[in-house]
């Protein structure tokens, strides 16, 4: 059956204006004049947007979803987790696959495609987390490659959690995806500084939440991806820096993408809301995440980089303990679960911060939620409302204003970051490959309808 959404302004890439989108089974049919779609389709799905917004579907490409980390298990999986996503108005993902050391990158990803592919509710991809590179895991790359997987996550840091890659492997693996098209996503730290700071902390007896930022000061970021750029201009091989908070490194990243380098990078909805001041909270190890939150003359100049486009996206970086997971890790930070949940607010968080506050406008605004992360990330037709392009579509309502709380969650989060905030920029809908299966904040789909998305290489953003 024909979808028609209607009496909307519509975001395309040439601008915002009132049409019709016409949808024909997933893909985008048309767009028209408003109310002539109506008068063509008498027996189509009208979907009345009048007074609202119509967007291209946000894309996420930094989640993580049915995780354990520092002995804690996220809240959310494949199924609740695509509910929450597609709450936001987000119908596609990238999560993770891992590698165990000593083990197959194939057999790391295979593994996560069977939790995942029974109950997954949007479309997703995989990054490769790789924790082991010789000369058997570098020979895998092509068939990552040749399964859709065309970005390989990489830790400079957690090697008391198995993760953490050397230098002379980051090196190596870089030069063979090269060689294959693929490119690095990098968390970017450098570990030495951390751990040194980290236990000179915890034996003078500072283990409140403050000190978790104290220990990971900005220059541990900007010398990890300096490095990271280093060895990008060495081997050829894209990177993409994750949450980028240390104001100070999106200059390295202009100036490699003006020398003409395949580097770009990301910041998150938390550092562009929060601040350090949360780890000063009663409840201040509920916002213990890496990189830590910085102050508020930091979280200007990262606004700056997103109007100036410094930075190409803003992620949610989503990983959803509950208040008593986090809880666990007290009375020291060092033990904390790191990581903050925010897959759905990130639509009214940037929304409002953004737009409604004046610092973006629309085309950028959507550049940022779906159109960059999915030419970054490989997802092919998606990101744009054009004809052609999956009918993956989010209505939102840029007037009516909520104040968020812990019941703004899907799930039983037990905390908000974001509690307090008045917000704007909800989605009413959220249609994913033409059918609406969120309206009103309730799921009208089912788990499984989701999709794993092989996905092609990077199209990065001109300088």
């Amino acid at each position: 059956m024909t979808l028609i959404v209607t009496g909307g302004k519509v975001v395309t890439p040439e601008g915002a204006r009132h049409l019709d989108v016409v949808v024909e089974g997933e893909k985008i049919a048309a767009l028209l004049p408003p109310g002539e779609a109506v008068r063509n389709h008498a027996a189509a799905e009208i979907v009345d947007a009048r007074g609202k917004l119509v967007i291209p579907a946000g894309v996420d490409p930094h989640v993580h979803l049915l995780v354990g980390f520092m002995g804690q298990r996220s809240v959310y999986d494949f199924g609740s987790g695509g509910i929450a996503a597609l709450r936001g108005g987000t119908t596609a993902i990238v999560d993770f696959a891992l590698q165990r050391r000593g083990g197959s990158m194939l057999k790391g990803l295979a593994h996560r495609r069977k939790q995942a592919d029974a109950n997954v509710t949007l479309d997703y991809g995989l990054h490769l987390i790789a924790t082991d590179v010789n000369e058997a895991t570098l020979a895998e790359l092509p068939q990552l490659r040749a399964q859709g997987v065309t970005t390989l996550k990489v830790y400079t840091v957690y090697e008391e959690d198995g993760l953490k890659l050397e230098d002379g492997q980051l090196h190596a693996l870089m030069a063979e995806a090269a060689r294959h098209d693929m490119s690095i996503v990098l968390h970017a730290e450098n570990a030495g500084i951390v751990e040194r700071l980290r236990s000179e902390a915890v034996a003078a007896g500072h283990t409140e939440p403050r000190w978790h930022a104290l220990t990971r000061p900005p220059i541990v970021e900007i010398e990890a991806v300096g490095r990271a750029i280093a060895f990008s201009r060495a081997t050829g091989c894209g990177v993409h820096i994750f949450h980028l908070v240390a104001a100070d490194a999106i200059a390295l990243v202009e100036a490699a993408r003006a020398e003409g380098l395949p580097v770009t990078a990301e910041t998150c909805t938390h550092y562009l809301a929060l601040t350090d001041e949360a780890l000063e909270r009663e409840n201040g190890h509920e916002y213990i995440l890496s990189p830590p939150l910085r102050d508020r003359a930091n979280q200007d100049r990262l606004w700056q980089g997103i109007v100036e486009k410094g930075l190409q996206l803003v992620a949610s970086d989503e990983v959803s303990y509950s208040a008593k997971a986090k809880a666990l890790g007290l009375p020291s930070f060092a033990d904390v679960a790191n990581g903050i949940t925010g897959i759905e607010a990130r639509l009214p968080v940037l929304f409002t911060l953004g737009v409604d506050q004046g610092r973006i406008g629309l085309q950028r605004f959507v550049e940022l939620f779906s159109t960059w992360p999915a030419e970054i990330f490989g997802f092919a037709g998606k990101g744009r409302i054009v004809p052609g392009y999956d009918a993956d579509l989010a209505i939102i309502d840029p007037v009516t204003r909520r104040t968020m709380s812990p019941a703004s969650d899907y799930g039983d989060i037990g905390y908000n970051p974001y509690s307090g905030m008045d917000l704007t920029g909800f989605a009413t809908e959220t249609i994913y490959r033409g059918k609406v299966v969120v309206r009103d904040g309730v799921f009208l789909g089912q788990e499984g309808q989701g999709r794993f998305v092989a996905r092609a290489s990077a199209k990065r953003p001109a300088p």
